[in-house]
């Protein structure tokens, strides 16, 4: 008989270790332009502080929007589009009618052409397969001219999800496609949608290190500093005109995602007519969610109006607001989160004849049904 060594065997170690690596992950997402609790798309259990750090100041949101238009430029045009699977051509060479034809580039990244045979043209820009073909195309006729243009784009795909129409992979059917074009191309937004866009640029995600490693975990983190391996988590209801039109306009390239999330759910409590838990309009504000609670009961202290907000770590932050000078136009308004919670109290100077008028009330209603008995 053979002893059984205590140990694990190599391949089940590194199989284990793999396993804990891909369950626990490798350090938190940042969670950035919106005081929010943590979702789905900005919690991931690792090393580091937490999974839902600090708020990022809003001035942050915009700085970030500015690194990655800077970084990503105005646009792509058709020349450096760098063309893949799926993608259908049109090529048209002068004086040369047989060539001109409209072909999309196999699974194996080529394209097949009478005379010139197998060219690859996956990975490669429209100005380089130009070139190539017209080079090719020079062995059989003199001074040849041909271009290619894309009539189908297949290869580069945006994923835009949560509160759209049509959440799923969009085809970049014309170039310079923005976050805002994604999104009409998804359907646009549900009812349900929210103001807060969750934006995974995709230079933001690691890549495997030269030797095969984690694509996750990996050494290898291929990003720059715009995108600095974090999503950008924006509540575009709390930025000014500018950021907001720069972040909407800003281009998307293959493998990006666009998170549409949903609006969520307020609650009123305290002296509100009508106090419970509502839906969570987009851009809703103060104004508005205390219409929805049918405004408030008389004894209502309007000029000290608490919003209990979530925050990161668990913590609960608090506003103190003056209502009245809202309602008077004095100060702007404030835009609701998800799960802010309304509280009024009620005013010490207010309850005496509210308390007066309710015993009247009830006076008055108990005779009645006497007098009617």
């Amino acid at each position: 008989m053979y002893r059984k060594s205590p140990h694990l065997p190599a391949w089940r170690a590194r199989l284990t270790a793999a396993a804990l690596v891909g369950a626990i992950g490798c350090g938190p997402m940042q969670y950035i332009g919106v005081a929010g609790g943590p979702t789905l798309l900005n919690i991931r259990f690792g090393m580091g502080p937490s999974a839902a750090p600090e708020q990022t100041p809003a001035p942050a949101v915009g700085e970030r929007v500015a690194h990655l238009r800077a970084d990503r430029g105005a646009g792509h045009g058709d020349d450096d589009y760098v063309l893949g699977r799926g993608d259908l051509l049109s090529i048209r060479a002068f004086d040369f009618d047989q060539l001109s034809q409209r072909v999309r580039v196999e699974s194996d990244g080529t394209v097949r052409l009478p005379l010139l045979d197998t060219v690859t043209v996956a990975g490669r820009t429209l100005h380089d397969v130009e070139q190539e073909l017209t080079r090719r195309l020079g062995d059989y006729m003199y001074d040849p001219h041909v271009s290619v243009f894309v009539e189908e784009y297949r290869s580069q795909q945006v994923s835009v999800e949560g509160a759209v129409q049509k959440p799923g992979l969009i085809n970049e059917t014309g170039r310079n496609l923005t976050v805002l074009d994604s999104i009409a191309a998804a359907g646009g937004m549900t009812p349900e949608a929210g103001t807060v866009i969750t934006f995974m640029p995709t230079r933001s995600r690691h890549q495997p290190d030269a030797a095969g490693g984690d694509p996750t975990c990996g050494g290898a983190a291929v990003h720059d500093d715009a995108a600095d391996g974090a999503p950008l988590v924006v509540n575009t209801a709390e930025l000014d005109d500018d950021t907001r039109r720069a972040f909407f306009s800003m281009p998307v390239r293959e493998g990006d995602v666009v998170r549409v999330q949903t609006a969520g759910t307020f609650y009123t409590t305290g002296w509100f007519d009508k106090p419970g838990a509502y839906p969570l309009h987009a851009g809703l504000t103060l104004r508005g969610a205390i219409a929805e609670a049918a405004g408030f009961s008389f004894p209502a202290k309007t000029d000290d109006v608490r919003v209990y907000r979530p925050g990161a770590n668990g913590k609960t932050e608090m506003l103190r607001v003056n209502y009245d000078q809202i309602s008077a136009l004095k100060v702007p308004d404030i835009v609701l989160h998800d799960g802010d919670v309304l509280d009024v109290a009620g005013s010490p100077i207010k309850m005496v004849p509210w308390g007066a008028y309710k015993f009247v009330t009830a006076v008055v209603h108990v005779g009645y049904k006497v007098v009617g008995g």
